[in-house]
């Protein structure tokens, strides 16, 4: 691998897989500029500096800025309360344009994207069926969609402009610091408000915090990532059961779920319109992650009890404060 010294431009700094990046980057020795719309404190390094923008979703490409040799872009609308497409587009595929634009002007030789396994779809009722990069891309939602034109995008404009692209396609990340419903699972759990469980034997693919930022440095390095697309997960796949168990034995609570039949569920959610949720609570969603552990030689580096540890263990430490 090549170790040199790079600097860094990082989308999202401020966000759940952004500062604990950022932090392995600068003990690497790594110049970091991290893209943010207001000061961040997380980094006490003079390897660090902010870059303020107003909105990534609007052209910053004129903003007088020194080279940069890569950029990783994590930043990204994720949350299910946006329903509109356009709302997705204007930070998702906005967003890319803008950071191609820019990158070209600051002469950046390489663009790491995290994308999303949604790009591929939410599964199958069958569980011993595998996403590879082989599969088909047919997202379900405004999100996968817009992660999808965001990854064509990315690859046109850097093949144009002669930079190198890796595209990452990560399955639901976990670990210190996680919000969304990772971060709702454990307060309903540490409450004791019972969960839904599905008789059903689906499994799904996730993807440790450490594990993903191990691959975005392997990737980094790694000649073999050029111009190249990864799905990356764990190497185990887990029940809601096993999550929701692992969960409440880290939280020392006890666990209370209620039994639902698949085809009720169906039932009650078909007059609400939620007929897709169906699929994706029921579904399994299994990631085949031969391709970069073979082609880049990455391996988990830590296992999902605990990465669940970590989670957990960050939890209780922002409810203490």
């Amino acid at each position: 691998m090549n170790k040199n010294k790079y600097t860094i431009l990082v989308t999202g700094a401020s966000g759940f897989i952004g500062i604990p990046l950022i932090k392995q980057f600068l003990k690497e020795g790594h110049k970091v500029i991290g893209l943010v719309r207001k000061k961040s404190n997380y980094f006490n390094s003079n390897l660090y500096e902010d870059f303020l923008i107003k909105d990534i979703a609007e052209d910053f490409s004129n903003s007088k800025f020194k080279k940069i040799d890569i950029i990783i872009h994590l930043a990204a609308i994720t949350h299910s309360k946006y329903r509109n497409y356009n709302e997705y587009k204007k930070t998702n595929v906005n967003g890319i344009i803008n950071i191609i634009d820019f990158g070209i002007k600051s002469n950046v030789k390489k663009i790491i994207m995290i994308s999303s396994i949604k790009v591929n779809g939410e599964g199958f009722i069958d569980n011993k069926i595998k996403y590879s990069e082989n599969s088909p891309l047919n997202p379900k939602d405004a999100y996968g969609f817009s992660k999808l034109e965001s990854e064509k995008i990315l690859i046109k404009q850097c093949i144009k402009n002669n930079i190198s692209y890796i595209i990452l396609r990560p399955s639901l990340v976990y670990g210190a610091g996680v919000k969304g419903n990772l971060l709702n699972l454990m307060k309903y759990i540490d409450k004791g408000i019972p969960l839904p469980l599905l008789s059903s034997n689906n499994k799904r693919s996730m993807l440790s915090l450490n594990n993903l930022i191990n691959a975005i440095i392997i990737a980094l390095y790694n000649k073999q990532a050029h111009n190249n697309i990864f799905l990356v997960s764990d190497d185990i796949s887990i029940s809601t059961e096993d999550l929701y168990v692992a969960i409440a034995e880290k939280l020392n609570k006890k666990l209370y779920t209620i039994k639902i039949n698949k085809i009720l569920l169906k039932l009650l959610l078909l007059p609400l319109g939620k007929i897709r949720l169906l699929e994706k609570i029921s579904n399994s969603l299994i990631i085949d992650n031969t391709k970069i552990k073979k082609q880049l030689g990455w391996e988990s580096i830590i296992s999902f009890d605990d990465e669940i540890k970590n989670m957990v263990e960050k939890y209780k430490k922002s409810n203490e404060s």
